[in-house]
């Protein structure tokens, strides 16, 4: 069985929720903390970012995420 990239939206969507921390985004999402965390500080310096839209982005996450969210809801 080979692991799905995931992709950037796929952790937009676990830190806009801001339900989880990044040791259970990681367990969730099937990654390292390390990983969740360079996504978390990417995700961070965009938020500043003046030309990030931030309202109408569309967001495309993987179905495994879509999923998970839905069982937890």
């Amino acid at each position: 069985m080979s692991k799905l990239k995931k992709t950037y939206d796929d952790y937009v969507l676990y830190f806009r929720e801001a339900r989880l921390n990044d040791s259970q985004i990681a367990k969730e999402l099937g990654v390292s903390r390390v990983n969740v965390g360079k996504m978390r500080r990417k995700w961070e310096s965009l938020q500043n970012n003046p030309n990030y839209i931030t309202s109408t982005s569309k967001l495309t996450i993987s179905e495994d995420t879509f999923n998970n969210m839905l069982a937890r809801s």
